[in-house]
């Protein structure tokens, strides 16, 4: 770690106002929701490459009770869940 450079971004975020340290934190926020919501894409996207169904067509029919047990259901349906609540944050 670079620990001038650390230094230098502690004194530039303290002489903020407290409104553009707002709006830094709600921007770093946004940008980690987003990098989170990629990655859960990425994850959906191998369970839709291994069973063959949009998650979103997974996820009404596991929902339904249409699928069963299978652990990977239950994984690809939080995945689906969690994606769909950082969307939310998101907007």
């Amino acid at each position: 770690m670079n620990q001038k450079l650390v230094e230098s971004l502690a004194q530039i975020i303290c002489s903020l106002s407290d409104e553009e340290r707002q709006w830094l934190e709600r921007e770093i926020q946004k940008s980690s929701i987003s990098m989170q919501a990629e990655d859960l894409k990425h994850r959906l996207k191998e369970f839709e490459e291994k069973y063959l169904m949009p998650s979103e067509h997974f996820y009404q029919r596991f929902q339904a009770g249409e699928l069963g047990d299978n652990i990977d259901f239950f994984e690809w349906n939080a995945y689906y869940e969690m994606l769909t609540a950082a969307q939310v944050k998101a907007s």
